[in-house]
């Protein structure tokens, strides 16, 4: 074996994934707060689910980030298994740009002369002191060094015709018929799965057909277990993740695992078409071998896409029936708490953030669902169940802090890139305010029930103020959950009006406070008869002042 020659290729292939993960995350730095609300407003049909999935893909060049991505938003119940599939669908051919781009720069120019340049250029914006040119210089010194490894791989793998010795070894498996593409399946897959980016074992597969190391048809098979192998991120990420994470990855599996199949079985007729549509013999002109291998890929995915966009529901029932029977015969519990799903060469803050953004946003709209069972229980007739359901969910909460701090711990040994670290700061904000609303919440609810084993009743009087703090706190819930369904971010908070208005909602409830505190010492409530029913009273009172002021902690919590 040429050690020499090993160590080249695997030299030349970890500058191109080092340049392919630079330039993804550089570009999710750069566009992802743009890419988050892009994916939250076109999902809602399986159509325009594919085009989110193949414009995101394009733009970051990770197939594997956007499926991440996507895992995510499932496992956080921010987006239905449905969308998800339409999204992954379109990832699959938002990937395929990638050995286009290879093809049509990568072996036609000398890449030196612009690859060098760029990684020069991009050191230079890399040390800006603005986020977004330091983004950009990063995306340029990606795109260096993704070139720069491609460079490498073509100078490291011989051609065949001058260095027919180096690939005596592998006649015995290029000339099996239908077995070689079967057994070049199984080595794309693995390839895959060992690399963890379709995009780098992609461009190996190009690379090695252009230099007449393995066959067009065996390329082909490459490609097409490339396509199943690239699905191990997305299951890596669901193993922490709920049932709902782990049918979005299972789904993905069975699509790409499907377009296999009909891929083989038509292969002929497939590989005909690629053919009949790219001038050149790949046989003899090796020049076109590599627009060969990139149509293959495309035109399979695109295919196994409008054979299977008709099939979602069907596809996402299949894959809940295998994954409810796998966990009711383990005897899994289902798990709908938050993980960092992000796994192999996906792990960047930006992904991070985006979901624990979602993931925030969704436990503070929980907490309103809280609230109104807090306000059923102090004004209707008393209910037991109530009680209980206030209690459970308070402890619900308590474990979703220490959750998100786990996953914020995590997070924060990815690295805190820019505007990030205050990001992550007002998120620790807002989930401790929720804590601690549900404290309060869990606060009424205990004296709920002591009121009631000691048969207390709230004056009248007393009453009416309680109902004048709960519309007031409704008000500014209102005003909280309606902006953040406007925006895909917390920034929307930062608006003044928006403060102001909370910052009026704090002062009414304030005042509203003082008022009865003052009530509360006039003569007829120090007698023992009205004294307990007045200290219930202004005990409810202070916990919902508390969750106001928790409220407003939840808008100003990024100052």
């Amino acid at each position: 074996m040429n050690w020499s020659l090993l160590i080249q290729v695997l030299g030349g292939l970890a500058i191109f994934i080092y340049g392919m993960k630079l330039l993804s995350e550089s570009l999710q730095r750069v566009a992802g707060d743009r890419l988050r609300s892009f994916l939250s407003s076109m999902t809602r049909n399986r159509v325009s689910a594919v085009f989110s999935g193949i414009f995101i893909t394009s733009t970051i060049q990770s197939s594997s980030a956007t499926t991440v991505l996507v895992v995510g938003f499932v496992n956080a119940g921010l987006m239905q298994l449905t969308e998800a599939v339409g999204v992954i669908m379109g990832a699959n051919i938002g990937t395929t740009i990638t050995a286009w781009i290879v093809s049509v720069i990568g072996f036609k120019f000398n890449i030196s002369t612009f690859a060098l340049p760029a990684i020069a250029a991009g050191m230079v914006l890399h040390f800006s002191s603005k986020e977004s040119r330091s983004g950009w210089g990063s995306f340029l010194i990606g795109f260096g060094f993704l070139f720069l490894g491609l460079d490498y791989l073509k100078s490291s793998v011989p051609d065949s015709a001058k260095n027919p010795e180096t690939f005596q070894f592998l006649q015995q498996y290029t000339n099996m018929g239908f077995n070689t593409i079967l057994l070049f399946v199984l080595i794309g897959a693995l390839l895959t799965i060992i690399i963890q980016s379709s995009s780098a074992s992609t461009t190996i597969t190009i690379t090695l057909a252009f230099s007449g190391f393995i066959p067009i048809d065996a390329a082909y098979g490459m490609i097409l277990g490339e396509n199943i192998g690239t699905t191990i991120t997305a299951n890596l990420a669901a193993i922490a993740g709920n049932r709902n994470a782990k049918k979005a990855a299972l789904a993905h599996t069975v699509f790409n695992i499907f377009g296999v199949i009909w891929a083989l079985l038509f292969f002929r007729v497939f590989t005909g078409l690629i053919d009949d549509l790219i001038p050149g013999d790949p046989l003899t002109d090796k020049e076109s071998t590599r627009f060969h291998i990139s149509l293959f890929h495309t035109m399979f995915n695109v295919m196994n896409t409008l054979i299977l966009i008709w099939f979602v529901n069907s596809l996402t029932k299949f894959v809940s029936k295998i994954v409810d029977a796998l966990a009711n015969k383990t005897g899994r519990k289902d798990k709908n708490s938050i993980r960092l799903l992000q796994s192999g060469a996906v792990k960047t803050t930006e992904l991070a953030m985006v979901e624990l953004s979602e993931y925030t946003k969704k436990i503070i709209r929980e907490t309103y669902d809280f609230f109104r069972l807090t306000e059923q229980l102090i004004l209707d007739p008393y209910n037991a169940g109530r009680v209980i359901q206030v209690l459970k969910k308070e402890e619900e909460l308590d474990v979703t802090r220490s959750e998100v701090m786990e996953y914020l711990n995590q997070i924060q040994e990815t690295g805190i890139t820019g505007s990030y670290g205050k990001d992550v700061l007002g998120i620790m904000e807002r989930v401790k305010a929720v804590e601690e609303m549900g404290d309060n919440f869990a606060g009424i609810a205990r004296k709920i029930r002591k009121a009631h084993r000691q048969k207390l009743i709230l004056d009248k009087g007393f009453q009416a103020n309680i109902k004048a703090q709960i519309e007031l706190l409704k008000e500014h819930y209102e005003l909280l959950l309606s902006n953040l369904e406007k925006s895909g971010s917390f920034d929307i908070l930062g608006n003044p009006q928006i403060r102001t208005q909370s910052r009026e909602f704090r002062g009414k409830m304030i005042q509203i406070l003082k008022k009865n505190e003052s009530k509360i010492r006039k003569k007829k409530f120090q007698k023992k008869s009205n004294f307990l029913s007045a200290l219930l009273y202004r005990d409810i009172a202070r916990n919902l002042d508390n969750i106001s002021r928790f409220l407003n902690t939840s808008i100003y919590a990024d100052v």
